[in-house]
């Protein structure tokens, strides 16, 4: 049975990711929010792809994911997290370590979202701090899969081991996180607010008499 645990995991994260996007996609999103969901996810995914092959673990883009939960709400963010590895992976390489990837990116952009429910007033600077924890959350959350796929005896011991070997990894990853979103996080979030705002404008046409 324990031959079968690299199996077992990933259909885990598929079904995981499986279950949490169906319910995520539940009710239906308007022409404007599919429009803003494409450009994000593209965005994201080939900042993704662009800076993961040349710069590895420096990526600008982690920090957008969770500004877009945190500007268009959660299930914005958690569906633009999902397809962001799944969308880069094409280019980076697919492998049964993608639904673990596209589920870790959604939660991170879950994290934006209810870091603005209960922080609305939250700034760049709380958003800073989330994308450095992410950094090492991340790392932890898919050392899950590389421990139970390649490493034997699973045991708690092994997996501290396995985390540690990638610490110095998940240390980049958070600054990387730190330095972009500090750099970039505020004038960004002032731009997709905005055009949150334009999405929210509603046109009505005046009856004045008759119809015309």
């Amino acid at each position: 049975m324990t031959d079968n645990w690299a199996l077992y995991t990933t259909l885990t994260g598929i079904l995981a990711a499986g279950l949490l996007l169906l319910g995520a996609g539940k009710k239906g999103f308007d022409s404007r929010q599919v429009a803003v969901l494409a450009v994000m996810s593209a965005l994201c995914a080939t900042g993704r792809a662009v800076t993961g092959i040349g710069l590895l673990f420096l990526q600008p883009t982690m920090f957008l994911v969770a500004l877009t939960g945190f500007v268009f709400g959660a299930r914005s963010g958690f569906l633009v997290g999902a397809l962001t590895p799944l969308i880069s992976n094409f280019f980076m390489g697919q492998g049964p370590w993608t639904p673990w990837q596209m589920l870790c990116w959604a939660l991170v952009g879950l994290s934006g979202g209810i870091l603005s429910a209960v922080f609305p007033r939250a700034g760049n600077r709380t958003l800073t701090l989330l994308c450095f924890f992410w950094g090492y959350l991340y790392g932890a959350l898919m050392d899950i899969w590389q421990w139970s796929v390649f490493v034997r005896p699973l045991t708690l011991k092994s997996y501290l081991l396995t985390w540690a070997a990638g610490a110095g990894f998940d240390s980049l990853r958070a600054l990387g996180n730190l330095l972009f979103c500090a750099a970039l996080g505020g004038q960004t979030l002032r731009i997709l607010r905005r055009f949150r705002k334009r999405m929210a404008v509603q046109y009505v046409a005046e009856l004045s008499g008759g119809k015309r």
